[in-house]
This record gives C-alpha cells, sequence and structure tokens, in this order.
C-alpha cells in the first residue's frame, strides 16, 4: 500500500469518508456533482473527491495503492482533514446507494430540488445499474 493513502476497508470507515464528502457535496453541488456522474465523470469540493477511471491519468493511476477499474469509482478524502489521504474503492451499486440516500436526505430539507431525482436517474442509467 502506498504511504500516501490509507484504504476504508471497514463499514464505518467507508460511511466516515462518504458522509463527510457529502457534507461538503450538497445543495447546488450536488446537482454538480450529479451531472458529472451521468457522464462518468468524477467531481469533488476542496478536501472530497469521486473519481472515475477515465478521470484518472497514468501517473495518478500509480500512485493508488490499487488501480481503479471501469466497475468502482473512488471516493477521497483528503489533508488537511485527515494525516493521511484516505480513499474507498466502491462498486457503482454500492456508490449508486449512497447517492440515493444522500438524495433523498437533500429532497427532504429542499422539497423544491426535485430535479434531483431525473439527474440520479441518469446516473443508475450511466452507471448501468
Amino acid at each position: 500500500m502506498s504511504e500516501d493513502y490509507q484504504i476504508a476497508n471497514s463499514k464505518i470507515e467507508i460511511n466516515k469518508i462518504v458522509s463527510t464528502y457529502f457534507n461538503f457535496i450538497n445543495g447546488k453541488y450536488l446537482k454538480m456533482a450529479l451531472e458529472c456522474f451521468a457522464n462518468r465523470e468524477g467531481y469533488g469540493q476542496e478536501i472530497v473527491f469521486v473519481s472515475f477511471k477515465n478521470d484518472l491519468d497514468d501517473y495518478d493511476m500509480a500512485q493508488l495503492p490499487k488501480p481503479l477499474d471501469d466497475e468502482h469509482v473512488l471516493v477521497e478524502l483528503d489533508s488537511p482533514v485527515v494525516e493521511v489521504n484516505q480513499i474507498a474503492y466502491l462498486d457503482f451499486k454500492t456508490f449508486y446507494n449512497y447517492l440515493d440516500e444522500n438524495v433523498k436526505n437533500e429532497i427532504e430539507k429542499n422539497r423544491e430540488e426535485t430535479e434531483l431525482i431525473g439527474l440520479l436517474k441518469k446516473v443508475k442509467e450511466s452507471l448501468r445499474i
């Protein structure tokens, strides 16, 4: 494993990373993120990122503890929040389930955000779930 990354292996660790991601990516950023995910493109803000394989060049891929494939996303939490960059590899179905949950939470807070449902459907189609 690379010294620069700590891979989340437990559900608790993964939930922490994903929860932190969605704490940063909410409101208008969630809409932009869903638009990117529907095109299988990553999205991030400040210290949190989701990446698809095509987002990473050869150098970035070589830095990872294990390569990213066409069936997974990489969720990354960078310093200064954590001492060592924390990452989680999520298969598309698991990633979609987190998206679904967070979109529903956002809609509960902001009922006028119905556009998110359509974007979530496009993500689901793009990921072939």
